[in-house]
């Protein structure tokens, strides 16, 4: 994974889901660590788009809540702090789905994208949530107006035309 190949705020992202994962003692950056991160960036695009899918944010956070606190813990020592091969696989895609969108970077929608495409705990609860993967690339479209990504800041001038 090359960071150089994401918006500084889908970097942001990733950073603030390593640290979901270390205050939980959890072993391993999980999916629900990234849904997490995603979540927490009220000012961008994330809880927007979910909002325009009439995802319910409360339902959401409540089950991703306790999602993670279900996840193994360490004690003792420091997590790892590795990608799980979940998580990997989410990063992955949204790094895939991007030419889809004529885009230069990784942004936070696209790693929204990939967690509704891995199939696992995280993305079920996205789907029993009211997601899906066509709602939500109609809505990024929409938000985006024929516009792309090509550089690591341009995601955020989009992001202030949701508001």
């Amino acid at each position: 994974m090359n960071l150089n190949n994401f918006t500084i705020k889908a970097q942001e992202i990733l950073q603030y889901a390593q640290q979901v994962a270390f205050n939980h003692k959890n072993p391993n950056i999980e999916t629900s660590h990234l849904l997490e991160a995603l979540l927490a960036d009220k000012e961008g695009p994330i809880p927007y788009l979910l909002k325009k899918n009439n995802v319910s944010l409360g339902f959401l956070e409540r089950k991703l809540d306790e999602q993670i606190e279900k996840l193994p813990k360490i004690q003792g020592s420091e997590p790892a702090q590795v990608i799980s091969r979940e998580g990997n696989n989410a990063i992955l895609r949204a790094g895939a789905v991007l030419k889809e969108f004529g885009d230069e970077f990784v942004t936070p929608e696209h790693l929204l994208i990939g967690l509704v495409q891995v199939n696992d705990d995280t993305t079920r609860l996205l789907k029993d949530a009211g997601l899906t993967e066509k709602g939500l690339i109609s809505s990024i479209k929409e938000l985006r107006k024929g516009n792309t990504v090509s550089s690591q800041t341009e995601s955020q001038q989009y992001h202030a035309l949701q508001k």
